[in-house]
């Protein structure tokens, strides 16, 4: 046998409705034959888009958000590689330079690797 876990939460109904606790593979239909299930966050007709039955303001915004924490995490990644890539190919130009230098036989010789 499992402990039961209960949570408070203060909601409110609006006259004439009631609330539901739902299990799981539960779901709750409304006249218009519109369901939700134990996933949905809250609904409201007058809340409802082409998202479904969803609190805008909890679910919307969040995407919005989320969708520019992504993009600009790409972006970060895009700039550290190509710095990453700046810095291999200096470290590659100046390798390629001290061997030259290294391997001069004269001052010329040396002054003409820069």
């Amino acid at each position: 046998m499992y402990p039961s876990v209960s949570f408070s939460q203060s909601f409110t109904c609006r006259i004439g409705t009631r609330p539901a606790c739902l299990d799981y593979g539960d779901t709750v239909c409304s006249s218009l034959g519109k369901c939700v299930d134990a996933a949905a966050v809250c609904f409201d007709r007058y809340q409802c888009d082409y998202q479904g039955f969803t609190c805008k303001s909890n679910v919307t915004e969040c995407v919005d958000e989320y969708d520019q924490l992504l993009r600009t995490h790409n972006e970060l990644v895009d700039d550290y590689n190509d710095l990453l890539n700046d810095v291999e190919n200096l470290r590659s130009d100046v390798q390629d330079i001290e061997s030259c230098v290294t391997w001069a036989d004269s001052v010329e010789s040396a002054k003409s690797c820069f």
